[in-house]
């Protein structure tokens, strides 16, 4: 994937989650900036795809079973779509969706994962999606109300990332303070990924010039897909402290970053 690592670094550090949203219409140059890379990244895995919607959030969301916050209407929504019979497909859509919000963010936009089982009907907007897919979280899109809560909002810009665990209880077999800057960095800018309940599922080990990510405990589908989102984060700090390498899924954990000799 081509990643532009300045402007995404400086996104993950940035990018915080919105639930409200200004009544403004997204620029066009802005949207149609979105849209074309997005159309980039669904050329990539085609297990998963992304689709930006001119429709409100508060459409669709009657259609996602669970329990969410209080969103104000959206100018438009992405819907992260996965096919069924996908290998990999929850953490390459984490991986490919973290890269469109991103990318947003870089482009001033506000958003907020939300991952939720689809009821198709429960709502009176329907995600057209292809036979074997299945449309397994969104997020809103639009410019972040100034007037809501300046209080959290100001905390949350001074302070984004101050809720995180430390990295030596992200690293089971231990952390070392010696090893290369480029793996701290990347586990430091991993761990700012976003996730459910702020769970942080993430784990890291490193050895031989091989970054792993891998789940606490057993790994579902979200769960997999949040790695998905922190694997995105961790190339991004490894690729800013100059490491070259590539992204392999599988193996002993999810996935792993492979540094180039």
């Amino acid at each position: 994937m081509d990643i532009p690592v300045k402007r995404w670094y400086e996104a993950v550090q940035n990018r915080y989650s919105q639930q409200k949203y200004m009544a403004k219409e997204i620029k066009e140059f802005t949207l149609r900036s979105l849209g074309n890379k997005v159309e980039k990244l669904n050329k990539i895995y085609p297990e998963v795809r992304i689709e930006i919607l001119p429709n409100s959030i508060k459409e669709i969301l009657p259609a996602l079973k669970g329990k969410y916050g209080n969103f104000t209407e959206s100018p438009a929504f992405i819907a992260f779509i996965i096919n069924d019979k996908g290998e990999h497909r929850w953490t390459k859509m984490g991986y490919i969706g973290e890269a469109a919000i991103l990318e947003a963010t870089a482009l001033g936009l506000g958003s907020c994962w939300i991952a939720g089982r689809y009821l198709k009907g429960k709502s009176d907007f329907n995600i057209d999606l292809k036979r074997g897919e299945r449309l397994v979280a969104v997020s809103p899109l639009g410019y972040s109300s100034e007037s809501y809560n300046l209080t959290r909002h100001f905390i949350s810009k001074l302070f984004p990332h101050r809720d995180r665990k430390n990295v030596k209880e992200l690293c089971p077999d231990g952390y070392d303070p010696d090893w290369p800057s480029w793996v701290k960095n990347a586990i430091k800018i991993a761990s700012y990924a976003p996730s459910r309940l702020n769970r942080q599922p993430w784990r890291f080990y490193y050895g031989e010039n091989k970054l792993l990510l891998d789940s606490v405990g057993e790994p579902s589908s979200y769960k997999r897909l949040e790695c998905g989102i922190s694997l995105l984060h961790l190339e991004v700090g490894a690729l800013d402290s100059g490491a070259e390498g590539k992204i392999k899924f599988g193996g002993l954990g999810l996935a792993s970053f492979i540094k180039n000799r």
